[in-house]
């Protein structure tokens, strides 16, 4: 899997957004914001995708709704020194909502399915299964 960030990006993102073209030609903008968690004090982080098209807009499923993941994950020191700084703990938020690499956090099985299921490819394949079901069919 691999992506590249759009050279230009398009007008119609949101702002803090960036558009990259994933591997398998889908247009996706994400997004990410750092806040502090009430309970703890410790960095969190809100992250984003949203498949587009070219303009920016929205790409929608085919009953209309918009194809998109999210990620929320609150970090704290030790994690932050295991990936060198916060900024490699917000890339690695990133990656997984591109279905990317997050090494070095995040390699264990526990992780393996908050991972499949906050990556954005995740939402693509089934975005394919969007629709009505043809009940009578399958009866």
């Amino acid at each position: 899997m691999s992506y590249t960030v759009m050279n230009p990006q398009p007008t119609g993102l949101q702002p803090n957004e960036t558009a990259v073209t994933l591997d398998i030609g889908d247009l996706v903008a994400v997004q990410a914001t750092c806040g502090i968690e009430a309970n703890t004090g410790n960095p969190s982080i809100v992250a984003g995708a949203r498949v587009i098209n070219a303009d920016g807009t929205d790409k929608l499923d085919a009953v209309g709704q918009p194809i998109t993941s999210g990620l929320s994950h609150v970090t704290n020191a030790t994690e932050i020194a295991a990936a060198g700084s916060m900024a490699a703990v917000q890339k690695c938020v990133l990656m997984a909502l591109l279905g990317e690499s997050t090494a070095p956090l995040w390699q264990d099985a526990i992780h393996a399915t908050i991972l499949q299921n906050a990556s954005i490819r995740t939402n693509l394949a089934s975005a394919a299964h969007a629709g009505p079901v043809n009940a009578g069919s399958l009866l």
